[in-house]
């Protein structure tokens, strides 16, 4: 899916991440964040912990595999 259709379904389902931030438009390293971003051609699935900063679950070269594997993610946290 793309990042329209992600954020359409989050709403429309009311998906929950549990405790974590959703980010979609820049890498932070502030605490409990969920984030797919694209930098440079790759999108970029990551993660920060409550101290930690982030750190990345995986990289795509297609915006629909990046945000299948998202949206994956987020279930398993809400």
């Amino acid at each position: 899916m793309t990042k329209e259709e992600f954020v359409e379904l989050i709403k429309r389902e009311n998906i929950r991440s549990g405790e974590y931030l959703i980010v979609l438009d820049q890498i932070t390293d502030a605490p409990l964040v969920l984030g797919c971003v694209l930098e440079g051609n790759v999108w970029k699935v990551y993660q920060t912990k409550e101290r930690s900063g982030h750190f990345i679950l995986e990289e795509f070269n297609n915006e629909n595999e990046a945000f299948d594997f998202f949206y994956d993610t987020i279930l398993l946290y809400s």
